[in-house]
């Protein structure tokens, strides 16, 4: 069902693209016909600032998700993102391990809901493991076929080995479901804003400040909502020119 509304919400974008196509040509004005997006910087954490608050759409996706599995983790989920971001790793793979590994961390051996290390390392904090999986996935060299590949797969053949009495398919399949619906979940609460960004009536200005405001979205983006946000920058992008042919 959430892939039927995620695929319904993203048609719904295309059908806005596809009438400025039909009409767009006709605005010939120069003037601002409506309100100008202001472009933002991604937020950065502030390790000095430990209240500070890290929100994007992906940390709202991973709150919605721990809280509907009323986890103890639901408060840490900007630290899912702030560790992966650091170490250049999805955060959605950590909440899909942490499913897989301690039922979100509702049976985590001690301070450890990644299972890392199988449970043999113990940590006083959550941030101090999530780190720990985090750097580890991003640099130990028996990790290094998923850093190329980026497929699961290949993370959950030496992450759970079967070697080891690991059900690696279970391991593999869930957490992919996990990243999947968390994708999904992400794309459904930038909507929003990304129905804002497209090319219909939009000035010259407009349309670089559309472009702008998208390129920066797209360097954190991932899974449909990135695709998404690659066709309205493409979209805006051709608007743009032809806005300048015509002038």
């Amino acid at each position: 069902m959430r892939k039927l509304i995620t695929i319904i919400l993203a048609a719904l974008l295309l059908i806005t693209l596809i009438g400025f196509f039909k009409g767009g040509g006709d605005n010939e004005q120069e003037e601002l016909i409506s309100p100008v997006p202001t472009p933002t910087d991604i937020p950065k954490p502030d390790k000095h600032n430990p209240n500070q608050e890290y929100f994007t759409y992906k940390t709202d996706a991973i709150k919605e998700l721990l809280g509907q599995f009323e986890s103890p983790l639901v408060d840490k989920s900007d630290t899912f993102v702030i560790c992966a971001d650091e170490n250049n790793i999805s955060p959605y793979l950590l909440v899909g391990i942490s499913k897989v590994e301690s039922t979100f961390g509702k049976k985590a051996c001690d301070g450890n809901p990644f299972g890392w290390s199988s449970c043999r390392n113990h940590f006083s904090t959550f941030e101090s493991a999530c780190q720990a999986v985090s750097k580890g996935i991003a640099t130990l060299p028996y990790y290094e076929e998923y850093r190329g590949s980026g497929k699961t797969k290949d993370l959950g053949e030496t992450y759970c080995p079967s070697s080891s009495g690991c059900n690696t398919e279970h391991w593999i399949d869930t957490v992919d479901s996990v990243v999947t619906d968390l994708e999904e979940r992400e794309l459904v609460f930038a909507l929003n804003e990304l129905a804002t960004l497209t090319p219909q009536k939009k000035s010259a200005q407009e349309l670089e400040i559309n472009t702008e405001v998208l390129k920066s979205h797209a360097q954190k983006a991932t899974g449909t909502t990135l695709e998404v946000i690659e066709i309205l920058i493409r979209a805006n992008e051709r608007a743009l020119q032809q806005t300048q042919h015509e002038s």
